[in-house]
């Protein structure tokens, strides 16, 4: 089996059959208003530079957050064009992070029917863990994105989730029980090889640390938190007594000043 690739036994259902109902896209656009989610796509967007008049797909959009912000850098001279095939992300995208320059579609990452060379940038954001096929997503985005263009693309690796709380066992438990809530969750560690068996050509890489120390609804570890806790609920991976004391003890550790909060991200910028 080629490194970095996942086996059988992990590979997950695609983004065409999973779909985000209304609860999770509620819960995500309010984790996309955190003061560390809003830095994080400000520094990636030093990173993908995006410039007036440039033609963007947004991979996987999700509530167009991210959208908004590369519309105003590419001009009305530029388009951004958003795919998700959540309808619930893309009725709350429509709502609130529409413009002139943005046309959003319903659309799974694996459908991507866009003539060669037609975007100078394509975004791709926490989606290839979500499919079954990561290597011919990416080679799609290449195809879809002009000679002079770049592929921007970034993940998450879920093992390196962590919450500082007095019991280490309780938490190993609830980070190897989230890892794969929904996917793969190991793409962070294996996008670089996974962009490289698609054909591209790294340009840049780049890790990037989500962390804080305050545990509220302004902080990503906090949204964060409930998401986790409705996962190991609905999957009953853990009791409920666990879950709820895992929550207490996070609430604790704020109030006793040892909260802290950490996620690794992974970002590899390409070209064909």
């Amino acid at each position: 089996m080629a490194a970095g690739v996942p086996s059988e036994e992990k590979v997950m259902s695609t983004t065409a059959a999973f779909r985000f109902d209304e609860k999770t896209a509620q819960q995500l656009n309010m984790i996309y208003q955190t003061d560390d989610i809003k830095e994080m796509q400000r520094q990636f967007r030093v990173w993908f530079d995006p410039r007036p008049g440039e033609k963007i797909l947004d991979v996987g959009c999700g509530t167009g957050v991210n959208d908004l912000a590369l519309s105003k850098l590419v001009g009305p001279s530029g388009n951004i064009v958003g795919i998700d095939n959540s309808e619930a992300m893309l009725a709350i995208a429509k709502a609130k992070a529409s413009a002139e320059n943005i046309e959003y579609q319903l659309k799974a990452a694996e459908e991507m029917d866009f003539p060669d060379d037609r975007f100078d940038g394509v975004v791709c954001t926490q989606l290839l863990g979500y499919v079954a096929d990561p290597v011919s997503v990416i080679r799609s985005m290449l195809r879809v994105v002009k000679s002079t263009g770049r592929v921007f693309i970034s993940e998450t690796d879920w093992d390196t989730l962590m919450y500082n709380i007095p019991d280490k066992a309780l938490q190993r438990r609830v980070t190897m029980s989230f890892s794969d809530h929904q996917g793969d969750g190991w793409t962070g560690r294996r996008l670089y090889a996974l962009c490289l068996q698609a054909g591209g050509k790294i340009l840049e890489l780049h890790p990037y640390v989500i962390h804080n120390a305050e545990y509220s609804a302004r902080k990503y570890g906090g949204p964060l938190s409930y998401v986790i806790r409705d996962y190991l609920l609905r999957t009953k991976q853990l009791a409920d007594s666990e879950v709820q004391r895992w929550l207490k003890l996070l609430s604790d550790a704020f109030d006793e000043k040892t909260y802290f909060f950490g996620l690794n991200r992974v970002v590899c910028i390409l070209r064909k």
